[in-house]
């Protein structure tokens, strides 16, 4: 077992059949291990170790999978589109993590076959192309646009948000960067992902947030704003903010993705630091609402949008002769 996690993590990740066979690992054991839980198929011929496999992110399973094909297909191709983005590091959403995206260097037509997207493209080799970890891939900037062009808004804004916060670039300069994509089909999407895009917002469930307020009309509230008391005391930093309607948002409160939480494995004390940060924002004439990751799609996120103007609204009649200190 040893020998092989060694091998899966040289390969990125994963494990090819023929390995396991020079292992002597018969195909029926790998068939046993594969229904026991102990591995999973990802791919023809293409295997991960499960427990190792449930705890990648979205974007990591997919960097996985990539990889995989990568190897496989060798210097004829390069990564592209979310695949590209996945082994950037970049957060994605609403993606298919079961195909990978390639772009052919070699004149080949464009095709799909096995779980594989080629796509044909005028691309620079010396500009376009980076090497992660050894492999080809589209270089990030270009990878946001072409990801940003297949997925929805909403995926597009949690990518765009995470390839601004991972590029240390602002929304103007990668907007500006992006005018050589102009005729690409799919722009449109990928300009309103970009434009509503914030490298501020911390997690995907921050990202789906705004995008489920956006799509609800929901004004557009301040980004990570620090509730300072009269004193100077700052007593919160809060995800979202309604200066003059005295209100804030909160995602997921009890379990804050994206910032360090010394109490994590005690709910108990992650309860009590959660409720007294709440007290303390309300102590400070503001409202807040609170919502979760299930609260934020469809209908769900309709109702949900609706709540929080409700809040406003109510903030607004409450508070509007108090003031707090949000800077």
């Amino acid at each position: 077992m040893d020998d092989l996690l060694c091998i899966a993590d040289a390969n990125g990740g994963y494990l090819l059949r023929h390995q396991l066979n020079d292992l002597g690992y018969r195909d029926s054991a790998i068939r046993q291990a594969t229904r026991a839980g102990v591995l999973r198929r990802v791919r023809h011929g293409t295997y991960v170790f499960a427990s190792v496999w449930d705890l990648l992110s979205a974007s990591e399973r997919l960097a996985t999978l990539t990889r995989s094909v990568l190897d496989k297909l060798g210097p004829a191709v390069v990564a592209t589109h979310q695949s590209a983005s996945a082994l950037h590091g970049h957060d994605l959403w609403g993606a298919d993590l079961t195909t990978v995206h390639v772009s052919v260097l070699d004149g080949r037509r464009g095709r799909t076959e096995a779980g594989v997207v080629y796509h044909e493209g005028s691309i620079d080799v010396e500009d376009d192309i980076v090497q992660v970890d050894g492999r080809q891939v589209i270089e990030p900037r270009r990878a946001v646009f072409e990801s940003c062009s297949l997925l929805g808004i909403e995926g597009g804004m949690v990518l765009a948000t995470s390839a601004m916060r991972d590029l240390g670039i602002s929304r103007e300069e990668l907007e500006a960067d992006g005018h050589r994509f102009k005729h690409w089909p799919g722009m449109r999407n990928a300009r309103m992902s970009i434009r509503l895009a914030d490298p501020r917002l911390e997690s995907v469930g921050e990202v789906r947030s705004l995008f489920m307020m956006w799509s609800n009309g929901v004004p557009r509230p301040e980004l990570q704003w620090e509730v300072v008391t009269s004193g100077g005391v700052l007593v919160a930093r809060v995800d979202f903010a309604w200066i003059d309607d005295h209100h804030t948002g909160e995602f997921d409160g009890l379990v804050k993705y994206g910032r360090l939480n010394p109490h994590a494995t005690d709910v108990g004390r992650v309860l009590t630091d959660e409720k007294w940060r709440e007290d303390a924002v309300r102590a400070e004439s503001l409202g807040m609402s609170r919502w979760g990751w299930a609260d934020l799609g469809g209908a769900k996120g309709t109702a949900t949008a609706m709540r929080i103007n409700q809040g406003r609204a109510q903030s607004r009649r409450l508070h509007s002769r108090n003031r707090t200190t949000i800077v």
